[in-house]
Parts: structure tokens; sequence; C-alpha cells
């Protein structure tokens, strides 16, 4: 995505160049014995149109940053949603195997439970009647 932003911005520094927007002659422009510079009014429109362009450019840049920003934190937020899920449903799973073996015992138990009473009921009959 950075390569695609990247190219983006690259592009739209070089439409100028590239659709022959660019008419300034830089090689006009004399420095002078104080420091400055000199250039005619077609050089200092040029110069203030690419100052214009560049805070545009800086502007896009910023905005592009940010779009980026928001994608990774959402893919972020995506693998976290994700890594809960897979928490949540482990435990359940852990949960319904716990409750599945807790229900064969008690299976087990009832099982046992009722051929100890069966017995139990008829060594009592048995007593009862004197056997």
């Amino acid at each position: 995505m950075k390569k695609i932003s990247a190219l983006l911005v690259l592009i739209s520094l070089f439409s100028n160049l590239a659709l022959g927007a660019d008419k300034c002659d830089w090689t006009k422009i004399k420095k002078l014995p104080d420091g400055g510079f000199e250039y005619s009014l077609e050089l200092n429109e040029c110069v203030g149109k690419l100052v214009e362009d560049s805070k545009v450019k800086d502007q896009q840049i910023v905005d592009l940053n940010k779009a980026i920003q928001l994608k990774d934190l959402a893919l972020k937020d995506s693998d976290t949603r994700a890594n809960m899920w897979l928490t949540t449903s482990t435990n359940e799973q852990e949960r319904i195997v716990k409750i599945d073996a807790d229900q064969k015992t008690s299976n087990i138990i009832y099982f046992g439970l009722g051929v100890a009473l069966t017995v139990l009921s008829v060594w009592g009959a048995s007593k009862a009647l004197g056997h």
C-alpha cells in the first residue's frame, strides 16, 4: 500500500513536467551579490505555483499517511477480534467437553445407584418375607 501511495505522490509531483505545464526557464535566475536572487515576473509566477503545488502535495501526503494508519489500525483490530473469537470458541469447546464428561459420569453413577437400589430392594424383600 505504501508503494502505491508513493507512486501516486510521484505521479502528482511530476504531472506538471509530464503534461508540459512547466514552461519556466530556471536557468534565467541570477544570484545577486547580497545573497538574494533576481528573476522575471514569469519565473516569480512559476515559483508561486511551485510553492502552492508543494502545499497541496504536502497535504495529500498527510492525508495518504492518515489513510494508511487507519487501514493498519483496522487490520490490527480485525486480528484482535479474530484472536478473541478463537479464544472464546476454544473456551466454549472445553466447557462442552467437560459438561459431556460430567454427564457420562452422572449416567454411570445413576446406573450404579439403580443397580444397588434394586439389589437392596430384593434383599429387603427377601428379609421381609423371611427367606
